[in-house]
């Protein structure tokens, strides 16, 4: 019988080193592969790699990085053909601070390894999620702060501004508007002009205050849509 096949990331520490403790010390019958950027120097994994024989193979990945994502793909393929769970823990938090405050450089690493990382991951390993058996699953772990409707009050906000997103809808524009044809009976039958468009955005936001609609998502009709 074919052994469970998982990815884990950022497997050298925290909560994905004790997944592939967890993993293999409660299966009989499972290949994981513990991803870290540098498997020469991952002496944790390599422990549990001598205690657990034949169930963790350490691999190298580097968040973002295509070309070494698709080698990484090629090597589990090689091995087993098809990949069953991917949890990704490897992320980074090195620095915490205000709108004002964030260098934009803080602000495109994080997104490059927490965000791009992921993407670029699961378009690596999709072909081999697709050919497991029992009901693949990709799991980004995530820090509850990313849920934007839950933190919608936390305190690093500046309070003395009415700051939210807004969205237009589809506003009749030349850069907006298909023009190959897939979207244009439903883009034609919702469409509002440029100029309605202004009118009603303008009247919310000139009526907003902090309290009713600071940190909502409101469309051009003034409905508070979900996160």
């Amino acid at each position: 019988m074919a052994p469970k096949v998982y990815l884990i990331t950022g497997a050298n520490r925290g909560i994905g080193l004790a997944l592939v403790n967890e993993l293999a010390a409660k299966n009989s019958n499972i290949s994981i592969f513990a991803g870290v950027r540098n498997p020469s120097a991952a002496s944790s994994l390599e422990e549990l790699s001598k205690k657990y024989l034949g169930k963790i193979i350490i691999v190298k990945y580097i968040s973002a990085d295509k070309e070494g994502n698709k080698v990484l793909a090629k090597e589990i393929d090689t091995k087993h053909g098809h990949l069953d769970v991917v949890i990704t823990c490897a992320s980074i938090a090195t620095y915490m601070g205000t709108a004002l405050e964030t260098p934009a450089n803080e602000l495109w690493d994080h997104f490059d390894v927490n965000i791009t990382g992921i993407l670029v991951l699961f378009q690596s390993v999709y072909s081999l999620l697709k050919a497991s058996t029992s009901s693949p699953r990709f799991i980004p772990l995530s820090p509850a702060a990313a849920s934007l409707t839950a933190f919608i009050s936390l305190p690093a906000r500046y309070t003395c501004y009415v700051c939210f997103p807004l969205t237009p809808g589809i506003v009749d524009m030349d850069m907006l508007m298909d023009t190959t044809g897939t979207l244009a009976p439903i883009q034609d039958a919702l469409a509002i002009s440029a100029k309605k468009a202004a009118t009603l955005l303008l009247g919310i936001i000139e009526n907003a205050t902090q309290e009713n609609d600071g940190g909502e998502f409101i469309n051009v009709d003034g409905q508070k849509l979900t996160w």
